[in-house]
């Protein structure tokens, strides 16, 4: 615990003095899902002052993240993210200070991951396949650094005038050659829901996914939508039940590759399903028990759906 202040929504909030003399504030949340809050300090106001960027660079407390081609590298077990003392990086991304280190990402090309100092048995994994695994400041960490280490790869190229682009602001910022223009990463909202009807459940599989296989709905929340207006229209569109008392459950940041979850519960107002066909393979209600007893399979502990699904089954018990 980094603090004891709470906020009204169960939050532990913990402060420190840092930037000069300025507060920040680190918001610890007490059921963080999975590469969710751990109390990294992101160290937004330092991303811009070269002098400290040098001087934290060449700190002997400061580690560095290897990323390959948006995999991150892990040793273990127990599983646990690889971590450079020392390099010379043509380009590094502040992550950020956890503890009194500092935590910088760089991308690496194979040839360069084959001659690293890595521990016997550290190889290369996604981050959705380790991020369970991992303690939780390390998963929420490279959280950030996978998202960063797409969003590089994807905007080499200013989307205004097409000239090239340099990273800045300590990889979080990059300027285009031509024109000057600043791009800053993207996240894309995107909502999911669990709907229920009295003890009941939908879970629904998308086409792409195997039989037996069920989850909440979720989709991307559009232009000049609200987040519970986004709820309702996903809901409908792919399975034809409206909804009511749509209530935020939590979020989780889900950099595959740049998007973030805001999961809610609703109520259907109506039950009967008329499915989208090329959205929706199958969708059902289903009693806790059902669920319950494995009569689906649910998506894995890494997602934001799981805990939905298995808060609304504890509520039964």
């Amino acid at each position: 615990m980094i603090g004891d202040r709470q906020d009204p929504y169960g939050a532990v909030v913990g402060t420190r003095g840092a930037y000069g003399g300025r507060e920040t504030v680190v918001m610890v949340a007490r059921r963080p899902n999975t590469m969710s809050t751990a109390g990294l300090n992101r160290l937004g106001l330092k991303r811009k002052d070269e002098a400290w960027l040098h001087e934290a660079l060449s700190s002997p407390t400061t580690r560095f993240v290897p990323l390959c081609n948006g995999k991150v590298c892990v040793a273990g077990p127990p599983a646990s993210t690889v971590l450079l003392e020392t390099g010379t990086w043509e380009d590094v991304w502040l992550l950020g200070e956890a503890e009194g280190t500092t935590y910088v990402a760089v991308e690496i090309d194979e040839d360069t991951w084959a001659e690293l100092p890595v521990p016997e048995g550290a190889r290369l994994a996604s981050l959705r396949e380790v991020a369970t695994l991992l303690p939780p400041l390390e998963s929420n960490m490279l959280a950030l650094a996978a998202g960063l280490s797409a969003w590089h790869r994807t905007n080499q190229f200013c989307g205004t005038c097409g000239a090239p682009t340099r990273p800045e602001a300590a990889g979080h910022v990059r300027r285009c050659t031509g024109c000057a223009k600043e791009h800053f990463p993207r996240t894309d909202p995107a909502i999911i829901v669990l709907v229920t009807d009295g003890d009941r459940c939908l879970l629904a599989r998308g086409p792409q996914w195997p039989v037996r296989f069920a989850s909440a709905l979720a989709g991307f929340v559009e232009p000049g939508e609200s987040l519970e207006d986004a709820v309702a229209r996903e809901v409908f569109e792919e399975v034809g039940i409206v909804v009511d008392e749509v209530e935020y459950q939590s979020s989780q940041p889900w950099p595959f590759p740049a998007s973030v979850m805001l999961a809610f519960r609703a109520t259907a107002a109506t039950t009967e399903i008329t499915m989208d066909p090329t959205e929706i393979a199958d969708a059902q209600w289903y009693s806790r028990e059902d669920v319950a007893d494995g009569i689906v399979n649910l998506p894995g502990s890494v997602s934001i759906a799981r805990r939905l699904i298995d808060d609304w089954i504890a509520e039964g018990s």
